[in-house]
């Protein structure tokens, strides 16, 4: 028995020392000291002839990890979703990049200043011409009908470009993403927005049709000149329709994406048919035109220039563009606002500033009529040399213009043009008004202390009625601007606005 156990434990020359224990088929297996179970025997050790190495088993995954990481990933997407859904939502592709522009006319209809983006309606891309669509494929993305919002071999064909002219010279945008830049993100160039304008390129693929994306980027791509959208481009440079435009005038257009304000036909029509040949070319390496439709292909012209551009700005116009904006509402198209400015009084008001020999003095001039129409309105000598409009925006002491609320809050107050008043010297708390003319009539009507514009009489006044009667008249004609609770305001001592002021003495005729 003794002999059969050391022959059973003998070692084993390639288990390093370890002893390994045999049993005989049937018979149960010894209880080891120190184990709970009986470990199988390892595989015998590959022969050391054979220069095979041992066999290492490979680590097993638990399924519990393998659910943890799909579930930290489904929270993610769900997070990237909202987050998309939020900052990113679909409808804002479909809104113009800037505001559109609102065309000011005067009383008559005649158009005087125009501010903002010129926008038309949106265009279908799938309504579009073949060539019109296949101008813009083969310039800016001539696999857009195969990628899923960004193009590996775009960018890297523009990485290669880049890398030889060794600047940045070509880009690797699809037309998806260049419609998230435009759409939802601002122009910086860091990592962290190339991030979110590929993300959003990714979501616009995810829930828009090819023809859609396609369709929002025509329409509110810029294209110089102040113009957003193809369909305001063509008829703003060619006088058409996009659906009517020729294979040159697509081309042209479509070559103006890389530089608008550069290429603009109107002030670079030399460099914006460089520009098109360049895109006719594109449009043959594609397979969109054949050599011989190229050849046909002519530089195209565009609508002369307007005679008489209508101004961005003018004082009248910055005072009523916000109300102007109120009125038409939500502006998705170019709108037309009639105000009612007077052009024959707006052109005097102006000649009488020019002639009024004011050296280097600035000036404002506002008319209005007796129910609140302004007229004709000048806020300084010179627009282009300041936009700063010293009829709405500056404040001024009025001076005597302001005994008009004196004398109305002395009618309030009981009195009448007959009441009798002193036009004598006079001494209120230390302050001694005197009259411009240092005349004083003695007991005078109060019409005629209005005629004269006494200074005495208005001191009185203000004094016997109250600050306070004086204020509330000044405020019931429409003076909003901060008035000073002492008597000297019946001089006009407190500033006011020159429009409040007319509004207050139209309201009294």
């Amino acid at each position: 028995m003794a002999d059969r156990r050391n022959d059973d434990m003998r070692p084993d020359p390639f288990d390093s020392g370890r002893i390994r224990y045999h049993h005989s088929p049937g018979e149960p297996r010894p209880a080891m000291p120190g184990f709970d179970a009986w470990q199988d025997e390892a595989p015998p050790p590959p022969d050391p002839d054979s220069g095979l190495a041992p066999a290492r088993r490979l680590p097993r995954i638990s399924m519990r990890w393998i659910m943890r990481g799909l579930g930290a990933v489904l929270v993610l997407l769900v997070l990237a979703i909202a987050w998309l859904a939020i900052t990113a939502p679909l409808s804002q592709s479909l809104k113009p990049p800037t505001p559109p522009s609102i065309t000011l006319t005067a009383a008559d209809g005649t158009p005087i200043a125009r501010r903002g983006a010129i926008i038309a309606e949106p265009v279908d891309a799938a309504k579009m011409p073949a060539h019109v669509r296949e101008a813009f494929l083969a310039i800016e993305d001539r696999r857009f009908y195969s990628h899923w919002g960004i193009d590996p071999r775009g960018i890297a064909r523009a990485a290669w470009a880049n890398l030889g002219s060794g600047g940045v010279r070509q880009g690797g945008s699809t037309i998806t993403q260049q419609l998230a830049k435009n759409a939802f993100l601002d122009s910086d160039r860091t990592a962290a927005r190339k991030i979110r304008e590929v993300m959003i390129a990714f979501w616009l693929e995810a829930w828009l049709s090819k023809d859609e994306i396609l369709s929002r980027y025509l329409s509110n791509v810029y294209f110089g000149d102040n113009v957003y959208g193809l369909r305001a481009a063509s008829k703003h440079y060619f006088g058409r329709s996009p659906e009517k435009m020729n294979i040159g005038q697509a081309a042209m257009l479509a070559g103006l994406v890389k530089a608008p304000s550069r290429l603009a036909p109107t002030s670079n029509l030399k460099g914006a048919r460089e520009r098109q040949a360049v895109v006719v070319g594109a449009m043959v390496d594609a397979g969109f035109l054949t050599k011989a439709q190229a050849e046909d292909v002519q530089p195209q012209r565009v609508l002369a220039s307007r005679p008489q551009q209508l101004p961005t700005g003018t004082y009248f116009a910055d005072w009523i563009l916000p109300e102007a904006r109120d009125q038409a509402g939500e502006v998705k198209t170019e709108a037309t606002v009639r105000t009612t400015l007077d052009r024959g009084l707006q052109r005097s008001a102006e000649r009488v500033i020019r002639q009024a020999g004011l050296r280097q003095a600035q000036a404002a001039l506002v008319a209005m009529t007796r129910d609140g129409k302004v007229v004709a309105m000048v806020g300084g000598r010179d627009y282009k040399k300041s936009a700063f409009n010293r009829a709405t925006q500056a404040r001024r002491q009025p001076g005597s213009t302001f005994k008009l609320f004196v004398y109305l809050a002395a009618l309030r107050a009981g009195m009448s043009p007959d009441t009798m008043v002193d036009d004598s010297p006079v001494e209120i708390a230390g302050w001694k008004p005197k009259n411009d003319d240092n005349r004083y009539l003695g007991e005078i009507t109060l019409r005629r202390a209005f005629q004269r514009s006494s200074n005495v009489v208005a001191a009185r006044l203000t004094q016997e009625v109250g600050v306070r009667n004086v204020i509330r008249a000044a405020r019931d004609l429409g003076i909003s601007t901060p008035i000073a609770n002492e008597a000297t305001i019946g001089l006009g001592t407190s500033e006011v606005s020159l429009l409040e002021l007319t509004a207050a003495f139209a309201g009294v005729a």
